[in-house]
């Protein structure tokens, strides 16, 4: 690629040093991503105490799932329908379809719980490639970063970045208020060059930041995976270590033979470690139980070291699941531990209050971001937006609790009612659970209903006049009409 010397191809100063800046955020926070997401996968190296673990068993691949349980079970509970207006849409719900956001947007929600923060970028796509008209896209906490302004509560600057198979950067786009710098690597120099530049004027980054536990202390978020989380797979892990070392010695549990020469078992001051291992396994599999008598006729004493049940073990880890369950604020039973008495339905609604709670603040917080990509995913595609008209959009969201339908049908039946809900208003059907492709048909059956029931239904009416004038004009034949 050749060298770019166009001025509309070059960066500023201060362009050159806020991109540096970006830069060196993304480096600042990629380890601890790293660390947050070993730990969902379960792929974390666990720090071992190495006081009773032997050689043999240091190095299992131990592994536990609590931190992505953490995380999955609260995800799951955030399910964004799409978006909504007293009005008029404006053409969002085309935008939310064509770029699959219901499926998108649970990648970005899991992102945001994971590492803290997730971000979407907005712009305008190539319909000739198959592309939506609007693009939208998730970017990771790991290629993605972006400087907020404080007192408009959106983002002053961002950059993203794409990597390539061996993990370099091989492009990046800046997104400025008024403008869109892309960068790509060039195969001379191996730097990044600046490729193209969008001076839309807009005054508006086209990227949205969505932020997980942020407070006025913290405007950076927090993951669900912190440091109690941590520690407590890390010391569960531990606990599973030596139940899997008591296990080996129950499996093959340690003998003892008093007054025995070590010739007996095939055994020898100069024999090798390796031997020794070997005549142990042979003794303890079979020749073990048959010992010859010493040379002075007297019988070996044969004994064996009981060793200790895992139940202590099984306790321990019970209990660090109680702790990651109160930390995570999930019931303990989603870590795998029951009663012998199954929970009723108000007892299992009352162990998932918090975790309701939870899924319904982050549906406030990520509804912030999922509204600002509305508004950019206008701009985009308009270059101007109504702002009369966008403050009657919001965001749907799923109930995030678990009510059974017989219990929802019942509370929708009482409020059609007490006439709060009309009987076939979008309002109704979205309480009751009903999907929007079921919504449609059941307005369109609603439509070929009455339009089949009018006939009659005037008929009906005709029957009912009673006005005579009203009945001579209706019986008076067009002079027009043919006989």
């Amino acid at each position: 690629m050749a060298a770019l010397s166009l001025r509309s191809l070059t960066l500023s100063d201060d362009e050159e040093r806020l991109v540096g800046l970006l830069r060196g955020q993304i480096r600042k926070f990629a380890a601890k991503n790293r660390i947050k997401n070993d730990f969902y996968e379960a792929k974390q190296k666990t720090q071992h105490l190495d006081i009773a673990v032997p050689p043999g068993l240091k190095d299992l691949a131990l592994a536990l799932g609590w931190p992505g349980t953490v995380v999955d079970v609260l995800e799951e509970r955030i399910d964004l329908i799409s978006w909504t207006s007293v009005l008029d849409l404006m053409g969002l719900d085309d935008v939310f379809r064509e770029n699959h956001l219901g499926v998108e947007s649970g990648r970005a929600h899991l992102d945001a719980l994971i590492a803290g923060t997730d971000f979407v970028t907005v712009g305008r796509g190539d319909p000739s490639m198959g592309e939506p008209e609007v693009l939208v896209t998730v970017e990771s906490a790991s290629s993605a970063t972006a400087i907020r302004n404080v007192r408009t509560r959106r983002l002053g600057a961002a950059l993203s970045q794409t990597r390539g198979e061996s993990g370099a950067v091989e492009m990046e786009t800046l997104y400025l208020p008024d403008s869109t710098i892309r960068f790509e690597r060039n195969e001379r120099t191996k730097k990044l060059d600046v490729v193209s530049r969008d001076d839309h004027n807009l005054g508006r980054v086209f990227m949205s930041r969505m932020v997980n536990r942020d407070r006025a202390s913290d405007l950076e978020g927090r993951s669900e995976i912190t440091r109690p989380v941590m520690y407590y797979t890390d010391a569960a892990v531990r606990t599973m270590q030596g139940m899997e070392i008591n296990r080996e010695f129950y499996t093959a549990p340690s003998r003892y033979a008093l007054g025995a020469e070590p010739e007996q078992f095939g055994v020898s001051e100069d024999s090798s470690a390796a031997e020794k291992r070997l005549a142990g396994w042979t003794a303890a599999m079979g020749r073990f139980n048959v010992i010859p008598r010493t040379e002075d006729g007297q019988m070996p004493k044969v004994g064996e070291f009981h060793p200790a049940p895992p139940t202590p073990y099984i306790d321990q880890i019970k209990l660090y699941s109680q702790l990651i369950a109160a930390e995570g604020g999930i019931p303990s039973t989603y870590l795998g531990f029951f009663t012998d008495n199954p929970a009723s339905a108000d007892a299992i609604r009352q162990a998932e209050y918090r975790l309701v709670k939870r899924a319904e603040r982050r549906q406030g917080t990520f509804g912030q971001c999922w509204r600002e990509v509305a508004y950019l995913s206008l701009l985009a595609r308009d270059g101007k937006v109504d702002a009369d008209l966008f403050r009657k959009i919001d965001v749907k969201w799923r109930d995030p609790s678990t009510p059974t339908r017989a219990a929802t049908a019942d509370a929708g039946q009482k409020l059609v009612a007490a006439e709060i809900l009309r009987p076939d208003s979008p309002v109704t059907y979205d309480y009751m659970g009903f999907s929007e492709q079921d919504q449609m048909r059941l307005i369109e059956e609603s439509r070929l209903a009455q339009a089949a029931e009018l006939p009659s239904l005037l008929r009906a009416a005709a029957g009912q006049v009673t006005d005579p004038v009203a009945i001579k004009l209706s019986s008076r034949r067009n002079a027009n009409e043919p006989a």
